[in-house]
């Protein structure tokens, strides 16, 4: 009976007005709060998205960049190897647009230009074959095969001089190429010096002892020198070489 009575009188009695006050009081200022909280995790949440768009959109650029560069290196890869192919097959036209897009690609390959100059030489045009052959030797100054297929122009050209020049260049950078040693002797016997021709042809003999047409040209050099001994001697082993040859395709 006795809380009954309690509960009914706590119902009757008023509460305290003082401490009404007090809590419709704390009650804004805990609301405001709440949106002072808000409105920094809003803050907080849209710099965050931007912040990690702009690294995304930074990393997309990059790859494009990167795709863009591989595309490119790709592209030079297929045009070389299309150049390269279709001048086998003698397709020398077809080669040489190729041999353009790479040079599109890239103004400074020298190797670009070499090719073009050898399927311009292929296709008899020789003018278009020094321009890009020169070039290519510009480009790259110690591009050893473009200098020497420069002297075999100069040759086709009948400038035996510049042709010597370039071959004297090309054989300096690759001393052991016996067929441009040889092919710089012959220009040397061609141009009324035959010792410095000796020289040379002997030295391509010792590169590679198995080509009788480098023994029965140095056979003749002698013959000319009235060497006969030296002659003979390089005829008996041309004969040597060509009787093992013969023996070969026997067998």
């Amino acid at each position: 009976m006795e809380a009954l009575a309690t509960n009914r009188a706590d119902k009757i009695t008023p509460k305290n007005p003082d401490n009404l006050e007090i809590s419709k009081r704390s009650a804004p200022q805990q609301t405001l709060q709440n949106r002072g909280k808000s409105a920094i995790s809003y803050e907080l949440f849209l710099h965050t998205i931007i912040l990690l768009i702009g690294r995304l959109m930074h990393r997309i650029l990059e790859f494009y960049n990167n795709l863009f560069s591989m595309k490119n290196r790709d592209l030079k890869l297929v045009y070389g190897n299309l150049g390269r192919s279709f001048s086998k097959k003698g397709m020398y036209d077809k080669a040489l647009a190729a041999y353009r897009e790479l040079v599109r690609l890239n103004p400074k390959d020298a190797e670009a230009f070499f090719q073009m100059g050898r399927a311009y030489v292929a296709k008899d045009e020789l003018e278009l074959a020094m321009q890009a052959t020169k070039t290519a030797i510009e480009l790259r100054p110690d591009h050893a095969e473009a200098i020497y297929r420069l002297g075999l122009l100069h040759i086709k050209n009948k400038d035996l001089q510049s042709a010597s020049e370039m071959l004297e260049k090309a054989v300096v950078l690759c001393p052991d190429k016996h067929q441009w040693l040889y092919r710089l002797g012959v220009l040397y016997d061609k141009t009324g010096s035959p010792e410095k021709a000796l020289a040379k042809v002997n030295h391509a003999i010792e590169l590679n002892h198995e080509r009788p047409r480098y023994h029965q040209y140095i056979g003749f050099i002698y013959e000319g020198l009235g060497r006969h001994d030296d002659a003979v001697r390089h005829f008996k082993t041309v004969m040597e070489l060509e009787g093992n040859l013969a023996e070969s395709f026997d067998s």
